[in-house]
C-alpha cells in the first residue's frame, strides 16, 4: 500500500471510530429532565408519609387505615425524619411489609435518607421486595410525573441492566445502579435523591459492616 493510501485509509478508520464512539454516546445519553408535573402535590408529601402512600399508591392502600396503621405510619415517619428508633408488631397480613417498601421509597425520593437497608425473612423474600420497589419506580406513572429525576432515568434503561453503567444524562454519568438487591437513584444535577441507595437482605444474611459509598 502506497504511503498516501495508508493515510488516508487510517484516517478513515479514526473518523469511523469516532462517528460510532458519537452515535453510542448519544444511544445513552437520556438528555434533560423535565420539572415535576405538580410541584406542589409533591412538595406536599415531603413531611407526610402518609400523604404519600395516598397519593402515589392508592391501589396498595385501597381500604381505611387502622388505628394501628396509623401508629405504625407514625412511627415510620418519625424514624426516617427523625431517626427515632422503634420495635414495633403487626400481625400477619396487615400490610408491614408494604408499608416499608413505600417507606424506603419515601426516604430516597426526597433524600431524607440516603442509605435505606430493607431486610426480610431471608434473601428471597427480601429480594422480592425490592422487585416490588422496582415495579413502582419503573411503572408508577403518578410517581414518574412528579419525580422525573429519578422515574424517567429508569424507566430510560427499558428493563436491560447493562445499560445502567454508561447512562448519561446531558453527557453527565448518571451513575444509577439496578441490580438483583440494590437500587442507587440516578445522579442528577439539584436532585435531593441523587445517589440515595436502598438494599435488601435475609435477616439472617451478613447485614453488619454494610457501606455505599455515594
Amino acid at each position: 500500500m502506497a504511503a498516501n493510501d495508508k493515510r488516508r485509509y487510517q484516517a478513515g478508520k479514526a473518523d469511523a471510530r469516532q462517528r460510532s464512539a458519537r452515535v453510542s454516546a448519544a444511544g445513552r445519553d437520556i438528555g434533560s429532565i423535565p420539572p415535576p408535573a405538580d410541584a406542589a402535590r409533591r412538595e406536599s408529601c415531603r413531611g407526610n408519609f402518609r400523604l404519600f402512600c395516598e397519593t402515589y399508591f392508592p391501589e396498595s392502600f385501597p381500604l381505611a387505615w387502622s388505628a394501628d396503621h396509623l401508629q405504625a405510619i407514625a412511627r415510620i415517619e418519625a424514624a426516617v425524619l427523625r431517626g427515632e428508633l422503634f420495635a414495633f408488631a403487626m400481625p400477619r397480613g396487615a400490610g408491614k411489609t408494604t408499608l416499608c417498601e413505600k417507606a424506603c421509597l419515601w426516604a430516597m425520593v426526597y433524600g431524607h435518607c440516603r442509605f435505606v437497608l430493607l431486610c426480610g425473612s431471608d434473601q428471597a423474600i427480601a429480594e422480592q421486595t425490592l422487585d416490588s420497589m422496582k415495579a413502582e419506580l419503573d411503572h408508577n406513572d403518578v410517581l414518574a410525573e412528579d419525580f422525573p429525576e429519578v422515574c424517567l432515568p429508569i424507566r430510560a434503561l427499558a428493563g436491560i441492566n447493562n445499560r445502567a453503567p454508561g447512562q448519561t444524562s446531558d453527557g453527565r454519568r448518571t451513575h444509577i445502579e439496578w441490580n438483583a438487591n440494590q437500587i442507587t437513584l440516578p445522579w442528577i444535577d439539584g436532585a435531593a435523591s441523587s445517589g440515595a441507595c436502598v438494599r435488601v437482605a435475609g435477616i439472617t444474611g451478613r447485614i453488619r459492616g454494610l457501606k455505599h459509598q455515594r
